[in-house]
């Protein structure tokens, strides 16, 4: 049996720089699962680099070694119909043959299997996120199953952008629970609509532009489900030239509700992004004085994503995650920005009640 190496978020009424030490040292001990130097040697590495020096000089020289898995570079061509990059697109390399059982055994280790059900137990929020394929509707559904575990209200918020449906998705996945999405948070808010059992009664509250990476709606719908409230939020790029992303949309987020300090938050993903996702979090969690955990659906069927399932997939994600805490430790150690606000962008907050005021 796996041993799952879970990302821990520390508890938001530590000091901030014991919340930062802290993090650093769920890094460490995710670099210490059992499998990782076999896999490290699988690629013609050597563990001495990993199993030796401090935390900051093992992720430099992981980061660097990691390169080897960066199969989004080396497969430049994984594209959908309209050129926007897949992961899901992603095919087996050559390179792996035999290495399949070791690749998922250190997938599980690290936490890109097996991540669905929260540490928690309460919560103030779930984020369901934007995904592809069918990730619209299981991230939904793992929201629902979550607030069934907790036998508590909460305020369940999907978070997507205006990301245009792309034509390899859409048949036999998006066409089958949101056939009329048109972009991301079409799929999503209809992903929401059939995962809680509502009808599609709802409020919007747009921000238009002649730029659609820069449009953003904040969408409340009629019913509750068990007493939460639903919404969905399509945030605005902060970069015209591309749609958002994940970054856009958690501060976005950030800066529309009224989220307490010491508030728990749960992200809903696939479980292939669990550790990226839950790394990526942290940094909001030290800025914003508030709690993460991060859990992913259980995958249903190949429609979801065929790709994910592959080596070469998991082996771009640990090399993701990686990637995710190198940038934490130069934001927290290197570049003293760790007492820096985020800049407002201008957008007043949507209190508890989600009456948004735009």
């Amino acid at each position: 049996m796996n041993r799952e190496v879970r990302i821990l978020c520390p508890a938001a009424d530590r000091p901030r720089e014991e919340r930062i030490r802290a993090i650093l040292a769920e890094f460490d001990r995710w670099m210490s699962a059992p499998s990782l130097p076999e896999l490290v040697q699988a690629f013609g590495g050597t563990t001495e680099r990993l199993e030796t020096g401090d935390t900051v000089e093992k992720l430099r020289w992981f980061q660097s070694f990691a390169e080897v898995w960066n199969y989004r570079k080396k497969q430049a061509a994984a594209t959908t119909e309209e050129g926007e990059a897949a992961r899901w697109l992603l095919r087996q390399e050559s390179e792996l043959a035999g290495k399949e059982a070791l690749v998922l055994r250190a997938a599980g280790e690290l936490g890109l299997l097996g991540t669905e059900r929260t540490v928690f137990d309460r919560a103030d929020y779930i984020l369901p996120l934007g995904g592809a394929c069918m990730s619209n509707l299981y991230r939904c559904q793992a929201a629902r199953e979550t607030v069934d575990a907790l036998h508590m209200p909460v305020q369940v918020v999907a978070l997507s952008g205006m990301r245009p449906i792309s034509h390899t998705e859409r048949q036999g996945c998006v066409d089958t629970y949101a056939p009329n999405a048109v972009t991301e948070f079409d799929a999503i808010s209809q992903g929401m609509c059939r995962a809680f059992g509502i009808a599609p009664w709802y409020q919007d509250q747009v921000e238009r532009s002649e730029n659609l990476n820069c449009s953003a709606t904040v969408r409340q719908f009629s019913e509750k489900y068990r007493g939460s409230r639903l919404c969905a939020v399509a945030a605005p790029s902060s970069v015209p030239e591309r749609r958002a992303n994940s970054a856009d949309c958690f501060h976005d987020f950030f800066h529309r509700f009224a989220v307490p300090k010491g508030a728990k938050l749960i992200n809903c993903t696939s479980q292939i992004y669990c550790p990226y996702q839950q790394v990526r979090a942290l940094s909001l969690a030290v800025k914003y004085g508030v709690e993460f955990d991060t859990i992913g659906f259980r995958e249903k069927s190949v429609t979801v994503s065929p790709g994910l399932r592959q080596p070469v997939n998991y082996l771009q994600e640990i090399k993701g995650t990686v990637d995710a805490m190198n940038d934490f430790v130069t934001e927290f150690f290197e570049t003293g920005t760790s007492d820096t606000e985020e800049k407002e962008r201008g957008r007043s907050y949507v209190r508890p009640e989600f009456q948004p005021v735009l």
